[in-house]
């Protein structure tokens, strides 16, 4: 095949890249980091300076999740080499794993509630094993920050308060059908924060998740009202396909609420309106984001009309102890 069927299927996978970048909301730099490349030579390959690489192509598919066209298109090109020789050994429609353990999140859930003065935090995953290595644990932490304009009000507020495993009443569980118990155990604690390590196994035997395979895990904790804040923020570490923060707060409180993206990367932050809807004495937020960006903030703020109300029921002894009940934030 000439050069020109060659030149035209480079091109055909420069559009079909970009245009699932533009799709996902990637910067040029941000699918360079999801991808291990340098953002140079995501620049390049768009630009058509270089040529697309077998791994490139493989990683883009991954990071993008374009139901495998990005693939195909990187397969019609292989196929127009004078020297080919191979061609991708999975073929056109299915792009080969990344090596080692790699885990997605298909979906997560997280659930605020306030309830006689403490926030119950609820949180639901679905992982997915997309390398080809099995996935033996599973990393969560509990991150509060009394007040983060202040940080050493905040550092000397945590020192007399500090969180501990009886408060926050920590637990995780395993599965769909029958969820069992999991055992867990904290890898990483300070004042504020609980890095938690939740250990696949089930019936007390290891149940590794094996590439291709999906699971799903519950975690829940509770933190006092007057120790926790008023935000409520996920950061992506992992690839994450959905992302749902849901509310209830007391109407009693009068809050309002409103939420945020913030992307290092690109360096912008975007404000949205969850919706809200209202029912007896509960007031309910939701807001969900498809495709967040991986290492970007979502953040959910509150602000309540009538802060006694939302303290009802809270350790008032804490309180008078730790000073300004107002303005804390947390980021789990």
């Amino acid at each position: 095949m000439g050069s020109s069927t060659q030149d035209d299927a480079a091109a055909a996978f420069v559009r079909e890249l970009t245009h699932w970048r533009h799709q996902r909301r990637l910067s040029k730099k941000e699918l360079a980091e999801r991808t291990g490349f340098d953002p140079s030579y995501v620049s390049h390959i768009e630009n058509g300076r270089h040529q697309p690489t077998e791994e490139f192509a493989r990683r883009v598919e991954l990071a993008l999740d374009s139901g495998n066209r990005i693939w195909q298109r990187y397969v019609a090109f292989a196929g127009t080499r004078p020297a080919a020789g191979r061609l991708p050994v999975l073929g056109p429609t299915a792009v080969p794993p990344p090596a080692g353990p790699h885990l997605v999140i298909d979906d997560e859930q997280a659930d605020l509630t306030l309830v006689d003065g403490t926030y119950e935090c609820r949180f639901r995953r679905v992982l997915h094993s997309v390398g080809t290595e099995p996935i033996t644990r599973h990393t969560v932490q509990i991150d509060i920050d009394r007040f983060p304009d202040d940080p050493a009000r905040s550092t000397a507020f945590h020192s007399r308060h500090p969180l501990t495993l009886d408060e926050v009443d920590f637990r995780a569980f395993l599965g769909t059908d029958r969820p069992e118990p999991m055992r867990w155990r904290v890898t990483r604690s300070r004042d504020a924060f609980l890095k938690i390590a939740l250990l696949l196994e089930s019936g007390g035997a290891p149940a590794p998740l094996y590439p291709g395979q999906r699971t799903v895990v519950d975690y829940a904790y509770r933190v006092p009202v007057w120790k926790f804040g008023d935000w409520l923020q996920r950061d992506i570490r992992l690839p994450t396909r959905r992302l749902t923060v849901r509310l209830a707060l007391p109407v009693a409180a009068r809050p309002t609420v409103w939420a945020s993206e913030t992307s290092f990367t690109s360096e912008t932050t975007a404000d949205v309106a969850p919706r809200r809807q209202e029912r007896e004495s509960v007031v309910a937020y939701e807001w969900e984001v498809p495709r967040p960006r991986l290492r970007a903030q979502y953040r959910v703020h509150w602000h309540y009309g009538d802060p006694a109300a939302a303290l009802a029921g809270a350790d008032v002894f804490g309180q008078l102890s730790g000073g300004d009940p107002g303005g804390p934030a947390t980021a789990c």
